[in-house]
């Protein structure tokens, strides 16, 4: 069921920690770890001004090379 070319076994979530908008990591999350990161990222945007965080559906994150993989959170 997931190798149909409209279904994914990943999401891609989105963090900005200055809230400016060409300046954010996206991560390749997992189908298994997505409440992880919902909890890791639970009132992330409330800790400072301006810096927001969330899912996205970009298709460019798709692109091999430009999100980061969950497992290497702690690297990049």
């Amino acid at each position: 069921m997931t190798n149909h070319p409209n279904r994914s076994t990943y999401r891609y979530f989105k963090v900005s920690p200055r809230g400016f908008a060409n300046e954010y990591t996206i991560y390749r999350v997992p189908l298994d770890k997505v409440d992880e990161v919902e909890l890791e990222y639970d009132g992330y945007a409330d800790q400072e001004p301006g810096r927001w965080c969330g899912w996205t559906t970009d298709r460019r994150a798709t692109i091999p090379g430009v999100a980061v993989d969950w497992a290497d959170q702690h690297y990049a």
